[in-house]
């Protein structure tokens, strides 16, 4: 889940935190066409509504398989464990979370609180965003968070045999202020140990023997890692390993506090892992373990195993978990589920229903096709059918994309995100026949033949030439000899101090992923088709607040044709404005950039506060923005038409398209999203539709040809 959310943050940061551009770029003209008539957009309606339950929380894999029991007090029967995290606010939950446990064995439930040790009394703040869950070695279950409310992690202890919860509290204190919670493992000596997340310098260790007390470290790891990122003991002492481009092996001596190093790796190498078995610790890096014994490495040597088997407590063997192939179907707050052969469904209407915000779109085969970026769904509008869930696509989506009209992929929607950078082709002309809220419950085979979306790719997963792609697909472009082009960010958060961009090319489903060592310095921001629709503008910006880059990608010959420096730490969204120029925004500039020249041709600035939120490029060739204006739930779009004279100067005119308030009143929801769509009440007309709010919303006849 931390993986998630730092995406996530990312991507928003790449709007809120941009600084202007060197003042050196040429200055131009601008003229506004002011109206007292003010176009108020239509609100289309709330298409995402569901809840946020984790149905998949088996610490043996999770997020990917389900978590069965048994009944309270036996060894025997069927009990699937969830967690209701109610409303969310962003990825945050706002008040505390509670179990679900259901009984497989006679279709009932249980709804659990989380209540403090001490009182007794149902804790209802915030205890944040679940980060991990293990088994303790007790036999209960403990659920670690980040990101609560008044900062820091908690611990949670589950009770499978009375059903009950409470908050241990927070653990990690430093310098005055808390931190979230990591890693979770358990030692040799069955304690339950954990580490920390923080800031720069903030790493530290508990051990926890189940007697509601904590053993802390006095003071940090080191000066320079943010997390630990798996721990191990024994009786003495504490196994950790954290760091970020150098990662280094501590065994903290638990007598006196003294830590020492072990093991350690400067530059960017594989992550050390640690895992617990029976009769040591096991650390290992590569082909190569490491027995960690009595506050040592003791090497095995290349391609030796440790000789007994991986300490850990689960009720059932994961096979036996999924074997039951449960799905949580979101939207009618039922769980489907196969006992001994026989499928069958219990609805749990206690579960909190929340309203999701939609996210990526694309107007296609004059239909809007939307998802929401915080849910697997799909949904499809037009004026006749109004909204339509078309189903659950298993993946946390972050793009959505028509194919280009023009090739064999004209009647394909391709559907990207993560994890493992899932990429789904649905065929618009037959129906919806995946509801797949777990991809993992269906075969590679079944989804790559016999479903609608099938899946044609997961990038992430090394081509033959050994090179990562994607875990996060943030965008997809069509080209018009039939490649798909998917970018986003591969996930090197183990190996480096942040994501590094990656871009694949599917064609025919066979795809290739293209990466350089020069990409560990940039992540994603945005992508565009160039003029000839053959090659993809990809922006990118430096993980070091360096100068940013505009890449141009051959998806036929998988490589770099142009490799652009942008003269900021970030080029914000981009589109295409003609065959060799691109118009980007970031914070409250509009911006023109030639790509052959490598320059800013043209820049505007709104002005303080009305940070620009999306653009686009109307069928009439003008520009559109959305930003913010006067509230910050109250959003302009703004048309510029952009001209050239006789002697290169660049001058502009813009006019109101109209305005949108978020009846919602949601200050976390941002209008990510203007799509034009071919209007269903006048010819040769074009409406536009704002997405990234919980409602969509649209401004009818905006554009005519």
């Amino acid at each position: 889940m931390k993986k998630k959310l730092i995406h996530i943050i990312t991507i928003a940061a790449i709007i809120s935190s941009c600084t202007k551009i060197a003042d050196s770029i040429p200055n131009t003209s601008i003229n506004t066409t002011i109206s007292n008539r003010v176009t108020l957009a239509e609100n289309i309606g709330t298409p995402f509504q569901g809840t946020n339950v984790a149905s998949n929380i088996n610490p043996l894999n999770p997020g990917l398989a389900p978590l069965i029991i048994f009944h309270p007090n036996t060894i025997s029967g069927n009990e699937v464990l969830m967690i209701d995290n109610g409303l969310l606010n962003s990825n945050t939950p706002i008040a505390a979370f509670k179990f679900i446990s259901v009984n497989l064995d006679n279709n009932s439930y249980k709804i659990i609180t989380i209540k403090n040790p001490s009182t007794g009394a149902v804790v209802t703040n915030s205890l944040g965003r679940i980060s991990t869950y293990t088994f303790g070695m007790n036999k209960k279950l403990y659920v670690a968070t980040e990101g609560s409310y008044g900062g820091g992690g908690h611990l949670i202890e589950y009770d499978p045999n009375t059903q009950s919860a409470i908050d241990l509290g927070k653990p990690f204190y430093l310098n005055g202020s808390y931190l979230d919670i990591y890693s979770l493992s358990v030692g040799i000596d069955n304690a339950l140990y954990g580490g920390s997340f923080g800031g720069s310098g903030q790493v530290l260790t508990f051990r926890y023997s189940y007697d509601n007390k904590f053993y802390l470290d006095k003071a940090s790891l080191n000066n320079e890692s943010r997390y630990v990122d798996y721990i191990s003991g024994d009786s003495r002492y504490t196994y950790a390993s954290c760091g970020e481009n150098n990662w280094y092996l501590y065994a903290i001596d638990r007598t006196n506090g003294q830590k020492k190093l072990i093991l350690s790796s400067m530059g960017s190498t594989p992550r050390i892992t640690i895992n617990t078995f029976t009769n040591a610790p096991d650390a290992q890096i590569s082909n190569t373990h490491y027995s960690l014994l009595n506050g040592t490495a003791v090497s095995l040597g290349a391609n030796n195993r440790p000789t007994t088997n991986q300490l850990y407590y689960s009720p059932y063997t994961l096979a036996k978990a999924q074997q039951f192939n449960i799905s949580w179907n979101s939207l009618n707050k039922k769980l489907y589920f196969t006992n001994n052969n026989v499928q069958s469904y219990i609805t749990i209407p206690d579960v909190i229903s929340d309203i999701y915000p939609t996210g990526s779109g694309s107007w296609f085969n004059n239909q809007l096709y939307l998802s929401t970026y915080l849910h697997p769904l799909i949904g499809m509008y037009n004026d006749n059918a109004k909204w339509n869930i078309l189903g659950n696509a298993g993946i946390d989506i972050y793009s959505v994309a028509g194919g280009n009209t023009m090739t064999v992929n004209a009647d394909k929607l391709f559907i990207g995100g993560y994890p493992k950078g899932n990429l789904f082709q649905f065929s618009t002309k037959q129906a919806w026949t995946f509801d797949g809220a777990n991809i993992s419950n269906y075969s590679t085979e079944v989804l790559q033949n016999q479903t609608n979306p099938k899946l044609i790719a997961a990038v992430q997963n090394a081509d033959a030439a050994g090179i990562s792609g994607p875990m996060f697909i943030s965008s997809i472009a069509s080209t018009r000899n039939n490649f798909i082009v998917a970018s986003g960010d591969n996930d090197r958060i183990t190996a480096s101090s942040g994501r590094a961009l990656a871009i694949s090319s599917i064609n025919n489903s066979n795809y290739k992923n293209f990466s350089t060592i020069e990409f560990n310095q940039y992540q994603f921001a945005s992508m565009c088709l160039s003029g000839d629709s053959i090659n993809a503008y990809i922006a990118a910006y430096s993980n070091t607040g360096n100068t940013s880059k505009i890449y141009t990608y051959n998806p036929a010959s998988n490589n770099i044709v142009t490799n652009k420096t942008f003269p900021n730490n970030t080029p914000g969204q981009i589109i295409l404005f003609d065959n060799n120029t691109i118009a980007g925004t970031y914070n409250d500039l509009l911006y023109l950039f030639d790509i052959n020249a490598g320059k800013i041709i043209w820049q505007q600035a709104l002005g303080g506060g009305q940070t620009i939120f999306s653009i686009t490029k109307a069928p009439d060739n003008t520009i559109c923005v959305i930003h913010m204006y006067l509230l910050a739930t109250h959003f302009k779009i703004l048309s510029f038409t952009i001209n050239k004279n006789a002697s290169g100067l660049i001058s502009a005119t813009s006019k109101s398209l109209g305005e949108v308030t978020d009846e919602d009143g949601d200050e976390n929801t941002k209008p990510i999203n203007l799509i034009f769509g071919n209007s269903s009440t006048q010819a040769n007309a074009f409406d536009l539709y704002i997405s990234g709010l919980k409602s969509v919303y649209r401004i009818k006849s905006v554009i005519k040809k």
